[in-house]
């Protein structure tokens, strides 16, 4: 991939933070505001293509109509040196599914904070009427105290009206294998219960360190996150209490009207639901010191 200027207009590129298919994540200063910021911009051999420009554009719209402290906040859309990017808060941690690489138990005493306020944060997504569509560790950036910055909005939509789901209104599949809900897989349009059924399969690799379905093919995997009966988190974690376990099955419930009726009540529900059983509270504490 090739590398872009240095320079581009009053941004300064400081280090490579990330890499997509087409976009890169850099920190840069920000000489007209002297400060940090993140930078996503498309990669030089890709700075004429037009989807991806829709796509950053498409973004930018999608945050400007939120407000919450843990959705990345991006400030503007610019084009300079021929590359489109935009320029957003500079939230310098990994993201989760770099934080669980050592393992669920390396983060467990965190797990609660970083649920909660996922759920919070795509709640309030919900509320402005937006479906994220692409919920995954990758994600969720994570900082050493468990707070959360929810990133990537290039996907999200609007969610469908009553007429779609009368007539099954089919849309390009998007998304990624491992996290996306049944009837993202066979193409419908997605609702808010899809991303509901996203934060189950991120519920699970949070405390599990995996996600709940995987297979050697895509297409055994597909199979199985539109068929396969979702596992007990507790096979993999004996310490994760039995109310959570029944809680992830309930998110993971393949018919959308079976899964909870919304984010605000997924975030009510996880408010009073333990995650660890006392023994496993313990040990994750003792290791956090």
């Amino acid at each position: 991939m090739a590398r872009p200027p240095e320079q581009l207009g009053s941004l300064r590129l400081v280090r490579q933070l990330g890499v997509g298919r087409k976009c890169q994540i850099w920190e840069a200063s920000d000489e007209s505001k002297s400060k940090r910021v993140a930078v996503k911009l498309v990669s030089p051999e890709f700075g004429s293509d037009k989807g991806i420009r829709q796509l950053l554009k498409h973004e930018l719209t999608v945050s400007r109509s939120l407000e919450h402290s843990e959705i990345i906040h991006i400030d503007r859309y610019s084009t300079a040196g021929r590359l489109p990017h935009l320029v957003m808060e500079l939230f310098r941690h990994p993201n989760l599914k770099m934080r669980l690489t050592s393992g669920a138990e390396s983060i467990a005493d965190q797990a609660p904070s970083i649920a909660q306020k996922s759920a919070d944060a795509i709640s309030h997504l919900h509320a402005n009427r937006w479906v994220h569509r692409d919920l995954k560790p990758e994600n969720i950036l994570v900082d050493d105290s468990g707070n959360i910055r929810l990133i990537d909005l290039a996907l999200a939509s609007r969610p469908p009206g009553i007429l779609a789901q009368l007539i099954s209104l089919k849309r390009t599949v998007q998304g990624s294998p491992s996290y996306m809900s049944p009837e993202q897989i066979r193409g419908s349009r997605v609702g808010h219960a899809g991303d509901i059924y996203s934060f189950g399969c991120l519920l699970y690799e949070l405390v599990t360190g995996h996600p709940p379905f995987t297979g050697s093919t895509q297409q055994e995997l597909l199979s199985k996150q539109l068929y396969a009966t979702p596992p007990f988190a507790s096979a993999t974690n004996a310490g994760v209490t039995p109310q959570l376990d029944r809680f992830i099955r309930e998110l993971l419930a393949k018919r959308p009207k079976e899964r909870p009726s919304s984010m605000a009540e997924v975030a009510a529900h996880l408010r009073n639901t333990p995650f660890l059983t006392p023994k496993a509270r313990s040990a994750a504490s003792k290791k956090a010191d």
